[in-house]
This record gives structure tokens, C-alpha cells and sequence, in this order.
């Protein structure tokens, strides 16, 4: 039973290399310029919990066994930051930092790093590397970070997903909870608005009036018994309503 878990763990792992991998070559149109590293951790207990990257193995091992994440200064960056942030985020203090001097050997010293922060607390992370010192890599992140970011949810919620049905069935006794439904609109309302966007900004994406955006929004805080839409936000990951 044990080994077919790890069997099983280990394909899950490789379908979602190969899933995050094969969306990032749309947007690059270049395996060489980048590689990426999907990371989710408790804050609590600041614990690598999944990792899923195409990294060097041996940088791999090493920030594993060494726990690196707590040093990482991306890591730490990400845990107060909700919006993506390209590293080194301060070069004044990062680049002098010892860690980017062991990355560094890698190249794996600069890039750019997406943030989500889901209702249990976990931090997940979408990490993508400027390999080579690509000058095109950080304009073409800027074009595509709305992409990037509905990357991250849907690779997160399907981590989640995988961890949450190896639980053991006693974990999962008493009565389900409920789970209010959005509407297809007050979904889309609500990822733009975790992405970032203003209500202003929100209304010319989805050619609605910033009027139509609130009642949306309060109709969702309604429905999710929250006080304010970052709270929604954070309650429809939770829910995987984002699906």
C-alpha cells in the first residue's frame, strides 16, 4: 500500500511538472529562458510541504535537506506579499545576501514569483527563473502575469486536491460542509479582483459597469458569510470555488 502511494505521488508530481511546463513554453516560446518551481509551505510551522519543480536536482536536495526556506529571501519576501515581485525584490540588501551567493551557481539568482495565500494558512508559491539573463524575460512576465497567477490557483487547487484525498477516511467523518455557489460572473469578478485589479479595472476587463463589479462583489460576500472581499478571496480558495 505504501509503495503504491509513493507511485502514485510520483506521477502526480510528473503530470503537473509537465502541465505547468508545457503552459510556460506557450508564453516563452523558449525552453532555455526560464525554469520554474511551484512551492507551497505552512506558515505556522514553516514546512516545505510540496515542491514541483524543474530546478537542477542537486540545488533540490540541498534547499530539502537544508530547509532553505527559512533563509530564502523570496520565500520570506512571499510570506508578507500578495502580489507577484521580481527578485531580487531589493538588490541593495538581496544580492548581498549569502543564499542568492549559493543559488547563483544555478542561475538561479533572478526571476520573478507569484503569490497565494489560501485559507489554511499555507503559502504556495510559482517561481520562474530567468535562466540566462533573458532581456525579453521580465516584459514578457509583465504581459502575462494575469496568466501566470491563474497558473499558480489552478496548479495550487489541484496540489491541494491530490493531498486532501490521501487523507485517511477517518479524517472525513461528520456531516459535509456547505459549499455556496457563485455564478460563472461572480467567479471571474472574483479571480480578477485576487489578482489585483481595482473594481475600475475589473469593469473594463469584463465590459461591465464598476457599478455591476460591486453588486457582484457584495453578493459574493454575502453568499461566503464574509466581511470583505479579501476575505472572499481567501474563503473561495478554501472552498476551491475557483475551479
Amino acid at each position: 500500500m505504501e509503495k503504491f502511494l509513493e507511485d502514485n505521488q510520483d506521477f502526480f508530481i510528473q503530470t503537473m511538472k509537465r502541465e505547468i511546463k508545457l503552459y510556460l513554453i506557450q508564453i516563452f516560446r523558449n525552453t532555455n529562458s526560464f525554469c520554474f518551481a511551484y512551492f507551497m509551505m505552512n506558515k505556522t510551522d514553516n514546512f516545505p510541504v510540496s515542491i514541483i519543480s524543474d530546478y537542477p536536482t542537486g540545488w533540490l536536495n540541498q534547499y530539502r535537506s537544508y530547509g532553505y526556506q527559512k533563509i530564502d529571501p523570496v520565500m520570506l519576501i512571499a510570506c508578507r506579499k500578495f502580489s507577484p515581485f521580481l527578485w531580487p525584490d531589493n538588490p541593495a540588501i538581496i544580492r548581498q545576501h549569502s543564499f542568492f551567493r549559493l543559488s547563483k551557481y544555478y542561475r538561479l539568482d533572478s526571476g520573478y514569483t507569484f503569490t497565494l495565500h489560501d485559507g489554511d494558512n499555507n503559502l504556495a508559491t510559482l517561481s520562474i527563473s530567468n535562466l540566462y539573463g533573458n532581456a525579453d524575460f521580465y516584459r514578457i512576465i509583465e504581459q502575462h502575469r494575469e496568466k501566470c497567477q491563474m497558473l499558480l490557483i489552478t496548479t495550487h487547487e489541484k496540489v491541494m486536491n491530490f493531498l486532501n484525498a490521501r487523507l485517511p477516511a477517518s479524517s472525513m467523518h461528520g456531516d459535509a460542509p456547505h459549499i455556496p455557489m457563485l455564478s460563472p460572473r461572480e467567479k471571474e469578478v472574483l479571480f480578477w479582483a485576487s489578482v489585483g485589479k481595482t473594481y475600475g479595472e475589473v469593469a473594463t476587463i469584463l465590459a461591465i459597469r464598476e457599478g455591476t463589479v460591486k453588486f457582484h462583489i457584495r453578493n459574493i460576500i454575502e453568499k461566503l458569510d464574509v466581511t470583505n472581499a479579501k476575505h472572499a478571496i481567501s474563503r473561495a480558495m478554501e472552498l476551491k470555488l475557483f475551479g
